[in-house]
Order: structure tokens, then C-alpha cells, then sequence
């Protein structure tokens, strides 16, 4: 998922009033350029930690959830052509996941035993949407500047998913998602304490989109493990849920009234390796989620919190 989720604090700086102190804080001031690399050959491997919370109240009912996820993900880039496009295969290593569902429901996946059963038929095609992440091996074609132009091999993934379940594999969700981390850098030279601001969509499959807007602030260079690491943090300003027209889904969003009421990411950055080395964060997200299914309104609250961290493997 965007992946992964978004960015927060802050870092005062000082005035100098003295000759010295201005000498001490002139390499604070420093620009850098943070920009995305995808060298021919370079292979990454991530692991990805993600925790769900979610407590959705629907006429006054609430429905809780939660969902533990761990990730072992690997890029292969190929080799640029002459045209600069630079093919990137993605894969799946492992994956587990539990969750806990409404009505005591219990959904259980281990992709080193991909084939288990769901406990509850009902649940079955969710392991049949996450046997096909698993097999699944789309390849990202990006131009020369980096942009994702095409996202290779996810339709057929899904060929045997439910219609309502193929969202994680649209491949122009997939596309776009790709595009806004790319954009998600400041695109100019920073010093420290610059800021800048980004819109990002969520696809969350079905048509439901979650958009949200984000400050991002760099705050300069970190040493960690004995690299030296660009820190940037950030945070969620605001947040709405909506549904598309044309969703498979019977329901319509009527109100969409949510906002982040906790947001903090921080993210290090490998300048030169042009690549995140790191994020961890947490968003929470509470308010009005008003809905109508066939006609008839459907009030509803939303709590969700969301934590996830993703590192980047030696």
C-alpha cells in the first residue's frame, strides 16, 4: 500500500547574533537535492510492518477491526534501453497476515502455506486476493526521468478475483500511486526547515479513495547505523473518504466529515543511493462517514488508526 502512509514534526533552528554563531550554523543552511535514482541493476528488498485499527459505526452499531501485516518485498530494476525506459520487476517474498473481524470473524494468511483455507467460506476470496499478491509479479516501466509510464502483468493477477476485490490491482491505481511517492520529494534544492505541501490519493479498491494532504518538512542530515541519512517528517492536514459512481459497491458517501486528530511520519532518505531507507509513522483518523445503501441513509463514525514501518534491507 502506499505504501505506505505520511509525514510530521518539527525543528527549530537558531539566529546567530555572533560571528561564530554564524559560522556554526552556515552548513545547517546548506541546500541539498533529494531526488529518486533507479540505476540499471540495483536489486532492494524491504521489510514493511503494518498495524490496522478500525472501529466503523454504522447506525449505531459499532464494527471493530484489526489487521497485523508483515511484508518481505524485493525491486529488480533491468537495464535502461535506448530510449532511457527502465523496466522494474516487483515481488512478494512473504507475506503474513491476521486480522479480527466483525461478528468474531478470524482471517489468517501465511503465504509460506498459500494454499490453507479460509476458516469461514465467506472469507475465502480475501485469501484468494492475497495468494494473487503473492504470485503476483508486476513490472513498473518508468521513462527517463523516473516517471511509471506503465504497470505490467497486475490484470492478469487479479483474472480470478472478485470484481470488488481487483482494486489493489488496477494497474493505473498502481501507476499513480507509484508517481505520487516519486513526487512526494520537494522537486527543488531545501536547507532545513523548508517546507512543502502534497495532495495524495489512497485507491483503496472498489472505487473508495481516501485523499489526503500533507506537510513535509526537512529537517537535515542524520548519521544512523554509521550512513548518513536525509530526515524528513511531516503530517496529515486533512482527510475525506469518498466512493466512486461507478463502484461495484452498493453504498454512496453522504458526508464525509473525517479529520487526522494524530499524524506523524518520519522518513530518512539516501541521498546517494536516491532511494527511502527508511519510514515509520502513525495516522489516526476519526469523525462523520455518513453512507446510503439502496436508497436508505446509513449513518456512520469512523475511528482508524493506522501504523506502519518500512525499512530498506543492507
Amino acid at each position: 500500500m502506499l505504501s505506505h502512509i505520511v509525514r510530521g514534526f518539527r525543528l527549530g533552528s537558531l539566529l546567530s547574533l555572533s560571528l561564530l554563531a554564524a559560522g556554526w550554523a552556515a552548513p545547517a543552511m546548506a541546500q541539498v537535492k533529494l531526488e529518486h535514482k533507479f540505476a540499471d541493476g540495483v536489486k532492494t528488498v524491504t521489510h514493511t510492518n503494518m498495524k490496522i485499527k478500525q472501529t466503523l459505526t454504522l447506525a449505531g452499531m459499532g464494527l471493530d477491526s484489526e489487521q497485523d501485516r508483515f511484508v518481505i518485498s524485493t525491486s529488480q530494476n533491468g537495464k535502461r534501453d535506448a530510449d532511457g525506459k527502465i523496466r522494474i520487476e516487483q515481488k512478494t517474498d512473504k507475506l503474513t497476515s491476521t486480522a479480527k473481524l466483525p461478528g468474531g470473524l478470524n482471517l489468517t494468511f501465511d503465504s509460506d502455506d498459500p494454499n490453507k483455507k479460509a476458516e469461514n467460506p465467506a472469507l475465502e476470496p480475501f485469501m484468494q486476493a492475497m495468494r494473487a499478491a503473492v504470485k503476483s509479479k508486476p513490472v513498473f516501466v518508468r521513462d527517463q526521468s523516473g516517471k511509471v509510464i506503465a504497470v505490467e502483468g497486475l490484470e492478469k493477477a487479479a483474472e480470478e478475483l472478485p470484481e470488488e476485490l481487483r482494486g489493489d490491482f488496477n494497474p493505473e491505481n498502481a501507476k499513480k500511486t507509484a508517481n505520487q511517492e516519486l513526487e512526494n520529494l520537494p522537486g527543488k534544492p531545501v536547507k532545513a526547515g523548508d517546507t512543502w505541501t502534497r495532495n495524495v490519493d489512497l485507491p483503496l479498491g472498489s472505487g473508495q479513495v481516501m485523499a489526503m494532504t500533507v506537510e513535509y518538512k526537512y529537517l537535515g542530515e542524520v548519521k544512523e547505523g554509521g550512513k548518513t541519512f536525509d530526515k524528513i517528517q511531516a503530517k496529515t492536514t486533512t482527510v475525506s473518504f469518498s466512493i466512486a459512481e461507478n463502484s461495484a459497491l452498493p453504498l454512496k458517501v453522504t458526508k464525509s466529515d473525517l479529520k487526522p486528530t494524530e499524524s506523524a511520519e518520519t522518513i530518512l532518505f539516501d541521498r546517494a543511493a536516491g532511494q527511502v531507507h527508511s519510514t515509520k509513522g502513525k495516522l489516526r483518523v476519526q469523525g462523520d462517514l455518513n453512507f446510503t445503501i439502496n436508497g436508505q441513509a446509513l449513518p456512520g463514525k469512523l475511528d482508524l488508526t493506522i501504523e506502519s514501518e518500512a525499512v530498506r534491507q543492507p
